[in-house]
């Protein structure tokens, strides 16, 4: 179903089951296609809420905006719980999914049961990130094509890319129907994220990261490390590249199936 928001602008997104209330939060130049698997197995159980954001799967876009920030993606999410009447939720974020679950929490940490970083950061950029996230603007404007195919092998585990062409398959198709306008204005609202580490501490709710060992994009030790800084914040580590949710979504599924149980 869609939301629709001024100009006609429409958002996508769909709910099924009932019970605890779980929302998926994909990432950059994905789409709620990339849950499909938990949608399926945890909608038996609980009520799960998928999102297109902004650009993304079938979701319009916004081609008249140059940046993208994560509060504004919080904002709309916030708006599809409220017509849900999804008063607390149990969040999972992958990657920028993660981002925007963090700058809802901020404003709305009252509506948390728990969340769940899947290869994602509470830190903001370093000055070298926002210098790479600069470089791959412009290559997405000099040659989008090839910046998608460069950018998506690097974001699996670089030890079994000949095992998982079907996967890399399957996320190239998603990212090929990504507008580079959408791309652009997604990578500049990440680049100006805040560092949400304080909320690891302030927040009282359960947290859970899960670490790809093999993650090129957000490397393991460094997260590993957040992850000891927070309160009632746990980490657990798998071997995958940064698409965990479409390389071992068995794997985590059960880790998650853990997690949702620790929570009341």
């Amino acid at each position: 179903m869609f939301i629709y928001f001024h100009n006609k602008k429409k958002i996508y997104y769909k709910i099924k089951g009932s019970g605890k209330s779980i929302v998926f939060l994909h990432g950059f130049m994905e789409s709620s296609e990339i849950w499909n698997f938990f949608y399926d197995m945890f909608s038996e159980k609980y009520k799960i809420l998928l999102i297109d954001f902004p650009g993304h799967g079938k979701s319009s876009s916004y081609e008249e905006k140059t940046i993208f920030t994560m509060e504004e993606v919080a904002d709309i999410v916030k708006i599809i719980l409220e017509k849900e009447n999804i008063e607390k939720s149990i969040f999972v974020g992958h990657s920028m999914g993660g981002y925007i679950a963090l700058a809802l929490a901020e404003k709305y940490s009252k509506i948390f049961l728990g969340l769940c970083l899947l290869n994602s950061t509470a830190k903001s950029d370093t000055k070298e990130k926002k210098k790479n996230r600069i470089r791959s603007i412009q290559f997405a404007i000099n040659n989008y094509p090839l910046f998608i195919s460069y950018s998506i092998q690097k974001l699996f585990n670089p030890q079994k890319l000949d095992l998982l062409q079907k996967e890399i398959h399957f996320l190239k198709k998603i990212t090929s129907s990504i507008s580079v306008k959408s791309a652009i204005s997604f990578l500049r609202g990440m680049s100006i994220r805040k560092d949400r580490t304080f909320l690891l501490k302030k927040t009282k709710f359960p947290k859970l990261y899960i670490i790809g060992l093999h993650d090129l994009i957000i490397h393991e030790k460094k997260i590993r490390e957040e992850a000891k800084l927070g309160y009632n914040c746990h980490f657990m580590e798998i071997h995958t590249g940064h698409m965990g949710p479409i390389e071992k979504p068995k794997e985590i599924s059960k880790i998650l199936e853990k997690f949702i149980n620790l929570i009341k």
